[in-house]
C-alpha cells in the first residue's frame, strides 16, 4: 500500500468518525486511533441499543459513502470499560 492509499483510508476513516459523532449527538464520544474508528457509549446503551446503533451507523455509511475501497475497522465499547466489540464496514462491491 502506498502513501496516497494510506492517506486516502486515513481521510476516509476520519470522514465516517465525524458522521458518526453527528449521528451520536450527545450520546457518546467517537475518536480515531490507527486508522479505527473508536465510539464510547454508556453502558446502557451497549447492553440495550447496540443493535440498533450498529444498523444505523452501517445505514449512514452507505449513504454517505457508497464507494469504498477498504474495510473499516469500527470499535465500540462502553465508558465504564467492561464491553469491547470490533466490527467491520465492509468496503463497497
Amino acid at each position: 500500500m502506498n502513501a496516497n492509499e494510506l492517506t486516502q483510508i486515513a481521510g476516509l476513516v476520519a470522514d465516517v468518525a465525524r458522521l458518526i459523532k453527528t449521528e451520536l449527538a450527545s450520546n457518546g464520544t467517537v475518536s480515531t486511533a490507527a486508522d479505527q474508528i473508536v465510539v464510547s457509549i454508556s453502558r446502557f446503551e451497549v447492553e440495550h441499543r447496540l443493535g440498533n446503533l450498529l444498523q444505523q451507523i452501517y445505514q449512514k455509511v452507505d449513504l454517505h459513502f457508497p464507494v469504498r475501497k477498504e474495510h473499516l475497522s469500527l470499535i465500540i465499547r462502553d465508558v465504564e470499560g467492561a464491553y469491547e466489540n470490533c466490527f467491520k464496514i465492509w468496503k463497497s462491491a
